[in-house]
Formats: structure tokens, C-alpha cells, sequence
């Protein structure tokens, strides 16, 4: 799960009670180039927070250096080149923590 941190910046959750090490990595980390190290808690949750810029991001959790996690609760998923899932999130500003708006679409209700 992603949590929008009141500064802008969000933090990253995953559990994950059996891993000996859990990194954040995607777009905005250049995907391995600079993933960002989480941390571990006594509950087996694994936490991490960065400040991400602005647009449309891939990411996903790398487990154990070799297994790639996508979060399925993060705001989308797809499919990468590889044949596996990666989340998606989308960051309006830095800064902004506002919570994404869909249209909505009023079934059964005349115009």
C-alpha cells in the first residue's frame, strides 16, 4: 500500500514477514540504478518513505534482491515487458496528497 504523508511525500508498505530484505523500485528510482532500502518492523511490515516528483510512476517491490512484487493496492497495475505486474501511481504535485477523483457515471438516471 501507498500512504500520501501530509508533507507530499509517501510511504511505501508491504508485508512481508518472511523477507531478509525489501527494496522500492521504479520509475522515479531509475528502477535498480537507486531503489529505495525499506525497513523492516517486529510485525513483518516493511515501511518506506520518499518524496516522489510529479506524473505517472511504475514500481514495484523487489524481495530478497530476485523477486518482483507488485502492490496490488496501489492505484493500478499492469502488465510490464517481462510478462509480470507492476503497480502504478500517479503524483499530481509533490506537495499534494489530494485524493484522485474519478467521474462519475450516474446509471438509470435520465439526462
Amino acid at each position: 500500500m501507498v500512504i500520501c504523508e501530509v508533507d507530499g511525500r509517501r510511504t511505501f508498505r508491504v508485508y512481508m514477514p518472511e523477507a531478509s530484505a525489501v527494496e522500492v523500485v521504479g520509475t522515479f528510482t531509475d528502477w535498480r540504478e537507486r531503489p529505495v532500502s525499506m525497513t523492516r518492523e517486529d510485525t513483518g511490515w516493511w515501511t518506506a518513505t520518499a518524496a516522489l516528483p510529479a506524473g505517472d510512476h511504475d514500481f514495484s517491490y523487489l524481495v530478497n534482491g530476485t523477486h518482483w512484487l507488485a502492490d496490488y493496492a496501489a492505484m493500478g497495475v499492469k502488465r510490464n515487458g517481462f510478462g509480470g505486474w507492476v503497480s502504478q501511481i500517479h503524483v499530481e504535485r509533490a506537495d499534494n496528497c489530494s485524493p484522485v477523483r474519478f467521474p462519475v457515471r450516474r446509471v438509470g438516471v435520465a439526462a
